[in-house]
């Protein structure tokens, strides 16, 4: 992206972009490996939830670079006031640090750390090990 720099940005929105970029590379993800169409909601859904993306920035978090690390942080700290009723108030803050995380990924265009996080803990699993 161009002329976007990340520390100017509120956590909050780069959570934002980040939510919308998660989705749409797990709709990649899936479609391409041509499941059936009724299938595909339901999967990605299971992914884009604040309860899993939680899980995986818990699992993620200890192996990023500081900068990656500060940047989460800092959109986990973000005020929020409201969050869905589907997790608790600490989920919901983790799944914003990832999704901040997400979006600082496509910014700097380090688009194999979104790859690996897909491979390694959507399609893997690994944070069901923890």
């Amino acid at each position: 992206m161009e002329n976007i720099r990340v520390k100017e940005l509120n956590g909050l929105a780069l959570a934002y972009l980040g939510d919308a970029v998660w989705e749409l590379r797990l709709r990649e993800k899936f479609i391409a490996r041509n499941l059936k169409v009724k299938d595909l909601n339901k999967l990605v859904k299971a992914h884009v939830s604040a309860v899993a993306q939680s899980k995986i920035y818990l699992s993620v978090v200890d192996e990023l670079e500081d900068e990656y690390r500060a940047c989460a942080k800092r959109a986990r700290n973000s005020k929020i006031s409201t969050f869905p009723k589907s997790c608790t108030m600490k989920e919901y803050k983790n799944a914003t640090a990832f999704e901040a995380l997400i979006a600082m990924c496509y910014i700097n265009k380090r688009e194999d750390i979104i790859e690996e996080i897909i491979e390694n803990y959507v399609f893997e699993k690994k944070n069901d090990e923890k």
